[in-house]
């Protein structure tokens, strides 16, 4: 069953996103710190994967980033503490979908900037796990991004509001409101938060995890006008398309998000694809975007691109790719580059 959105969000207020959550938070761990010891580092598990995951939201085609509510003004994921999330889980009734989980920081006046992206994970049928290493911070909340409409979503729960970023997606780095959002529909996702660990000695406390987050410098590109290829990005030089350069301070997964503005024919009041069969149609400007995620190195780094992200091959048009890199330690400041495609 395909749902779709219903309008714009007004509900979200980022300053009531605090205690809300407290219920949904299942905690395991040790006591406060004491002088002279270690702090035993807390472990939470937000959310949960339990349902039967029979709906989606957005068209296949089109990535959109989720944001699961328990209710108004009420994140069913928001992070109680400075730390890592080590895992996610979600439940889908689709098979060979991705999904990345998404860090969401509250900007004020309903707003969040996007604040980390896991790399791209294929779903199997029902519930699957992936280890990640993402830092988060008090107050965070987190979500998903889907881009191929799958089933992840139960109908049971009548509280439960799915608020999303649909044309565009969040990118890591920009900050908007939701868009949409859907009553009725609970995203079965869950993920565990280690909690930073301190230790105290006499009057010295160290914070194991405090080092500098990675910096992105000298961006750059060997084309901004390129035709398509069809090899996946790889970081060996191809002849085709062009080549991202870049250096990093320290080793980092990092992701591109792209957002293009490509051709397309407007079909029931929709700017959709262009196909033989709506060729005499109307023109149409249509917003795609795409991801692709890899480890970085600290020092240079250079990764081949022809347009291709996996099973999909970005259309014809001009597109923004805009660069982050993080680690267990933060995020760099996102890096931007445009470039356009040709036949």
């Amino acid at each position: 069953m395909r749902v779709r959105p219903r309008g714009i969000a007004s509900l979200l207020t980022a300053g009531a996103l605090g205690a809300a959550a407290a219920g949904l938070i299942a905690s395991a761990g040790g006591p406060a710190s004491t002088a002279g010891a270690a702090t035993t580092p807390q472990t939470v598990t937000l959310g949960s994967t339990a349902g039967n995951p029979t709906a989606n939201i957005c068209l296949a085609g089109i990535n959109c980033t989720y944001a699961p509510f328990s209710g108004v003004e009420a994140p069913a994921l928001e992070v109680p503490f400075d730390g890592t999330v080590t895992s996610f889980s979600v439940n889908s009734g689709s098979s060979t979908n991705h999904v990345e989980l998404r860090v969401l920081r509250p900007a004020g006046g309903g707003q969040f900037t996007g604040a980390g992206t896991s790399p791209t994970e294929p779903l199997a049928s029902g519930p699957t796990t992936f280890n990640v290493s993402i830092p988060v911070k008090a107050g965070d909340i987190l979500g998903l991004d889907n881009s191929d409409s799958a089933l992840m979503f139960d109908k049971t729960t009548p509280s439960a509001i799915t608020a999303y970023y649909e044309l565009p997606a969040l990118a890591d780095g920009a900050t908007a409101a939701p868009n949409h959002n859907q009553s009725g529909l609970r995203l079965l996702l869950s993920a565990t938060v280690v909690q930073r660990t301190t230790t105290t000695t006499g009057t010295s406390t160290t914070t194991t995890t405090t080092t500098t987050p990675p910096t992105i410098t000298g961006l750059r590109q060997a084309r901004r006008t390129w035709r398509e290829g069809t090899r996946s990005a790889t970081t060996a030089r191809a002849a085709t398309g062009t080549v991202f350069t870049f250096d990093l301070s320290a080793p980092a997964r990092v992701t591109v998000t792209f957002t293009g503005e490509v051709a397309g024919r407007r079909v029931g009041g929709k700017c959709v694809a262009p196909t033989r069969a709506n060729r005499h149609r109307p023109s149409c400007t249509r917003t795609v975007t795409g991801k692709l995620s890899f480890a970085g190195h600290a020092g240079a780094n250079a990764v081949s691109f022809e347009g291709v992200l996996g099973r999909r091959v970005l259309p014809l048009g001009r597109y923004t790719a805009r660069f982050t890199a993080s680690n267990a330690q933060g995020s760099a400041t996102p890096g931007v580059l445009t470039f356009t495609i040709v036949g």
